[in-house]
């Protein structure tokens, strides 16, 4: 920029000694001198211009280098961001498969994929846990080499069904068999994926459900039970009303009905003044008469025990174990701590409890002895009914119960329906252990 103003200046000189050649003409003086400087100051204006140019041109060389290796760095720079950008997504891309993966092989369910021929293109780590098995045994195999026989058919129409239609979904329960031939109950839901050429199978979603199949199962045989027990109840209820009704009539009714015939007998022999005959009559009603308030109070006391009400659980039992050893024969022993009276109800459901339970000793065990123990602990009372008698194993307990005898059931549903636990325990020849454990309820 220097020269340029120096040229410029130069050219100003140039111009005013031009002008004063032209006005004077040859007739100045100093016209050669005039000219001399004219050639010297033009010759000035060419070296600077030229130097000028030359400056301007290095300037401008200087600037586009500058400008190559600023596109350069730029370059250099885009094409670092894009590798690092490469990079960064590449990375997210691994991080997120990482992830899936984890969450695919540590999820609890079975995820399978099948092609459309049903073998097993895929299957998650999950597998072990639930059959025992790796993903590389199934691999390769038929889904149905591992379904049970009896659900295989119904199953493969599932499938088929689903095939059909694309992106579709089905869900089916069926039983897998394991490592050792254990089956599980499982449930899967399935999606029709074959069109999806990233997938291109069909993909199972499978949950292990056996826990909540047996639970199922268990419900369904409670129910069973409950309902058995309320039909054995209502019969067993109306059969105890006829059996009173028979005691009555064959037995008290019957019995009266004769002292009525007595007391006519009686009456007509007091007419004829025959003392000594109407003096047996009246010892024979009299035994007659007491004879029948027995019987009556053994019924009161099969349908409701007096002692139970007035002097409690212990003395209730104590009684009715005299009255057994009395008339089976069996020796039997009471044992209790408890040292205040139970909840009325409570009492009620023990009772009736070591009363079945005795019930069964007798007319099953055919034991030498029981014992009965009544004991508190921790804020419960627990009933123990045990004997020496042949025993019975559990699948003969539940033969029992199928066949319509309820007995033991309905001890459990007592003990249960109060909040306790109930429990038995025999084995063949060692004897029975009857408990029931209530919470500790204090009388009103």
């Amino acid at each position: 920029m220097a020269k340029l103003r120096q040229g410029r200046t130069l050219i100003d000189k140039l111009i005013t000694t031009g002008n004063g050649v032209l006005l004077f003409g040859h007739t100045s003086p100093d016209f050669d001198h005039q000219v001399l400087q004219l050639r010297v100051i033009g010759a000035q204006v060419s070296s600077t211009t030229n130097d000028a140019v030359g400056e301007m041109t290095k300037q401008a060389e200087a600037s586009l280098e500058h400008l190559v290796w600023v596109g350069i760095a730029l370059g250099l720079l885009g094409a670092l961001a894009a590798i690092a950008m490469g990079l960064l997504l590449r990375r997210a891309g691994a991080q997120q498969t990482a992830q899936f993966r984890s969450l695919v092989q540590g999820a609890s369910d079975l995820v399978t994929v099948l092609d459309d021929e049903g073998r097993i293109r895929y299957q998650s780590a999950s597998v072990e846990a639930v059959l025992g098995l790796q993903s590389s045994d199934v691999l390769g195999r038929k889904l149905s080499d591992l379904i049970h026989p009896d659900d295989a058919v119904r199953v493969q129409g599932v499938w088929d069904e689903l095939i059909q239609h694309p992106n579709s979904v089905a869900r089916v329960e069926y039983r897998l068999r394991g490592k050792d031939g254990d089956l599980r109950y499982v449930e899967s839901a399935a999606t029709n994926l074959l069109s999806d050429h990233t997938v291109g199978g069909l993909v199972l979603n499978t949950r292990d459900i056996t826990q909540r199949h047996e639970a199922e199962q268990t419900l369904l045989k409670l129910q069973a039970e409950r309902t058995g027990l309320l039909e054995q109840t209502v019969h067993a209820t109306e059969q105890e009303r006829k059996r009173v009704a028979a005691e009555i009539h064959d037995g008290p009714v019957q019995h009266l009905t004769a002292l009525d015939l007595k007391v006519e007998e009686l009456r007509s022999r007091m007419g004829r003044g025959d003392g000594e005959g109407s003096v047996r009559i009246l010892d024979r009603l009299q035994q007659r008469l007491q004879g029948e308030v027995r019987e009556l109070r053994r019924l009161m006391r099969a349908l409701r025990p007096p002692m139970l009400d007035e002097r409690g659980l212990p003395a209730a039992l104590l009684e009715h174990l005299r009255g057994i050893e009395k008339e089976a024969g069996l020796k039997c022993s009471l044992q209790s701590d408890l040292l205040e009276r139970l909840d009325p109800a409570h009492e009620v459901i023990l009772y009736r409890v070591a009363q079945e339970a005795l019930t069964n000793v007798v007319k099953h065990a055919r034991a030498n002895q029981a014992w009965v123990t009544i004991q508190e602990i921790d804020g419960h009372v627990a009933l123990l009914v045990r004997d020496d008698g042949v025993g019975f194993e559990a699948p003969e307990l539940e033969e029992s119960a199928r066949r319509g005898h309820f007995g033991l059931v309905g001890m459990r549903e007592r003990v249960e329906m109060a909040g306790g636990v109930w429990r038995v325990r025999s084995e063949r020849g060692a004897g029975t252990e009857i408990l029931a454990d209530l919470p500790r309820g204090r009388a009103a």
